[in-house]
């Protein structure tokens, strides 16, 4: 019992309830969105320390994986002691992300108080996109991650003044770009600007060790990427998603401006095709295909053969015109929202929870403490304001990192086709509505004369989350949040009115108030599924032209057929154009290779390397994927003619495993 009693005073136990819901919420369904591209990765890696250091997606090491190898690594640790599963490879997820709502906490309690940091916390627990990641083996669960702990060394270092927590700070910033690259440095300019502002020290000291985080971040940051760019070309796996080889191809172009392509040209317009399996998103691309003047690149094996026919532009989904049908059995397509104001409705806005325009709102409430009387008559003093004051040093830290945030993945091409970035802005997120609910909180119990503005931004507020959740949700769901609403913000309108701020009616209403706006986001979260990871918004995966559920039997029925006939290569048991199409295999332990990385455009191969491989004996089996009506594989010419070569000079042996013709090729001398 004196334990038990000890363990209440020393944890939170609201604390407890968030973790507990967000790990119950993010554990439950782990495995079910698997990324098979990553998982093959990781099978891949952990069978030699070159795959290892390299992030090598195939087994023998041939092309690298699209992004930088820590969150594999970290993946690679639990498929070696639990075995290549779906579920050993996305576990390291749910614990970062349960993690997470720790740490958020334990960076909002000193300075807010408990009932900020476990608002936060809570809200955190049940971000739909963030339950959703944090199941899932992609790397911005884990990106996420390392950025709310940078956020908390950097508080520390303010607040203390000492350098370990500064180094640390910049050390796990550096880490968090090896996990994918560019991106992790979105809350870098609020990091360093609430650095500067918030020391104490003089201004040379300052300067001095921003300088030397910075330096720091540079180092840890570039660190694998050097390592990549000076080792010769055939000691190295090809870099994946590139068309030069280049690994700072793939960190600032592949995985840095086409990214984020809005900022610099034109936004491809996205629709929504409806259908009964879901919607998905089709592309318009209204831009010349270049010439890429690199030419087909020889596999490190195969050096001294010279490469092939110089590669094009890889295709693209044809032009669907506006307000016309889309050719996809018949469904109409609509127009899907874009630009910053796509975040404020479907299918973007429930990434979020419907809780982003509330949470702007209450920013813009936190920001006004800051600007007294004294700033609009001498500016200056604002700086003396924030340096003195922590709780308006950090709001503006949380808010410059959630107003970056939302600009980045708001403007950004790539956020339509991958709703999943939005995890981005659920740490920053879910720290300004819970400082701000705190401030809510305090203002209506305080008796502020501006308290009026509470139940007006609680009722138009869960007013458009009902609304914008009206289609996702239970009816029931909706109704309870309306009645509640209705009357909450009816007896705190009347408190406000007869300066009732004290009372124990006015309390209870304010905690129902702010439980009912996370009502819809839980709801949403509980229920979240292909939609919300992104995964609904592309056509489902197909290998060989089937869905996946049938393009499993497929992998069954080749794998099967390959091992029985026993004259399989002495390197790869089968090849493919793309890397979605040999995960599969590679997962279940048929060796094979993507001709084409990721896409199939890599110009991996010239045709003259590709045939010295195969005269060499390493491939016999290639896996021919059909063209979809609507959206052809991505491919250069290189490909092109190696696929044009196979399906002259092969043997088809479709028929022999039960397959329709022209889908498994067999060379024969």
């Amino acid at each position: 019992m004196k334990y038990l009693l000890f363990l209440h005073k020393k944890i939170d136990l609201w604390l407890l309830l968030a973790a507990t819901i967000g790990a119950v919420l993010r554990l439950v369904r782990i495995g079910d969105f698997d990324n098979q591209y990553y998982t093959a990765t990781v099978a891949s890696m952990i069978k030699t320390s070159e795959n290892f250091i390299f992030g090598s997606f195939d087994p023998l090491g041939i092309v690298m994986v699209d992004k930088p190898p820590v969150s594999f690594w970290i993946q690679g640790i639990s498929a070696t002691i639990f075995g290549v599963s779906k579920w050993s490879v996305n576990l390291p997820q749910a614990i970062a992300g349960t993690s997470s709502i720790i740490i958020l906490y334990l960076t909002i309690k000193p300075t807010f108080g408990s009932f900020a940091a476990r608002s936060s916390a809570l809200i955190l627990s049940i971000i739909p996109v963030s339950i959703v990641i944090d199941s899932r083996n992609e790397p911005d669960s884990l990106l996420s991650f390392f950025l709310v702990l940078a956020a908390f060394f950097i508080m520390r270092a303010v607040r203390t003044g000492k350098w370990k927590w500064l180094v640390g700070f910049s050390l796990i910033l550096g880490i968090a770009f090896n996990v994918k690259m560019l991106v992790a440095f979105i809350p870098l300019p609020a990091f360093l600007l609430y650095y500067l502002i918030a020391s104490r020290f003089q201004l040379l000291t300052i300067t001095t060790r921003t300088t030397a985080a910075v330096s720091i971040i540079v180092l840890i940051s570039l660190s694998w990427i050097s390592v990549v760019a000076v080792t010769p070309v055939d000691k190295r796996p090809y870099v994946g998603s590139t068309q030069d080889n280049s690994v700072w191809t793939l960190a600032f172009k592949y995985n840095g401006l086409d990214r984020f392509t809005s900022f610099i040209g034109r936004r491809p317009q996205q629709y929504i095709i409806s259908s009964p399996q879901g919607p998905q998103a089709r592309s318009q691309v209204n831009q010349p295909r270049p010439q890429i003047s690199q030419p087909g690149v020889n596999l490190r094996q195969f050096q001294g053969i010279q490469p092939g026919v110089p590669a094009t532009q890889p295709s693209y989904v044809p032009n669907i015109p506006p307000n016309q049908t889309a050719g996809n059995n018949g469904f109409p397509a609509e127009p899907l929202n874009t630009g910053l104001f796509s975040l404020l409705v479907s299918p973007l806005a429930e990434q979020l929870g419907f809780l982003l325009p509330p949470v702007i709102v209450i920013l813009g409430i936190l920001l006004v403490p800051i600007l007294t009387k004294s700033v609009y008559t001498n500016p200056r003093t604002i700086f003396e304001i924030i340096r003195n004051s922590p709780s308006a040093s950090q709001t503006l830290l949380w808010g410059g990192w959630l107003a970056t945030a939302i600009l980045v993945f708001g403007l950004a091409s790539s956020t339509t086709t991958h709703p999943y970035y939005l995890v981005g802005v659920a740490v920053p997120l879910s720290a300004v509505l819970g400082i701000g609910l705190s401030f809510c909180f305090k203002l209506l119990t305080g008796g502020h004369p501006k308290a009026w503005i509470v139940p007006t931004v609680l009722g138009f507020g869960t007013i458009y989350q009902a609304y914008g959740a009206r289609t996702l949700v239970d009816n029931w769901i909706i109704a309870l949040v309306l009645t509640v609403l209705f009357l909450i913000v009816f007896i705190l309108s009347v408190s406000v009115y007869r300066q009732q701020a004290n009372a124990h009616l006015t309390k209870m209403a304010i905690l129902i108030g702010m439980l009912c706006v996370l009502i819809i986001p839980f709801s949403l979260g509980y229920k979240a599924g292909d939609r919300l990871s992104g995964t609904g918004m592309r056509p489902p995966p197909t290998m060989a032209g089937y869905p996946v559920n049938r393009a499993l039997d497929q992998i069954e029925i080749i794998s099967s057929f390959i091992k029985d006939s026993e004259d399989f290569g002495s390197k790869f048991a089968i090849g493919t154009l793309n890397s979605r199409d040999a995960a599969p295999f590679i997962i279940k332990g048929v060796t094979a290779v993507a001709i084409g990385g990721f896409s199939g455009s890599d110009p991996i191969f010239s045709l003259e390397s590709f045939n010295q491989m195969v005269a060499q004996g390493d491939l016999t089996y290639f896996l021919m994927a059909y063209d979809r009506p609507t959206a052809r594989p991505s491919r250069i010419m290189g490909q092109e003619l190696i696929l044009n070569s196979i399906r002259t000079d092969w043997e088809d042996l479709s028929l022999d495993a039960n397959l329709p013709s022209g889908t498994l090729y067999k060379y024969v001398e």
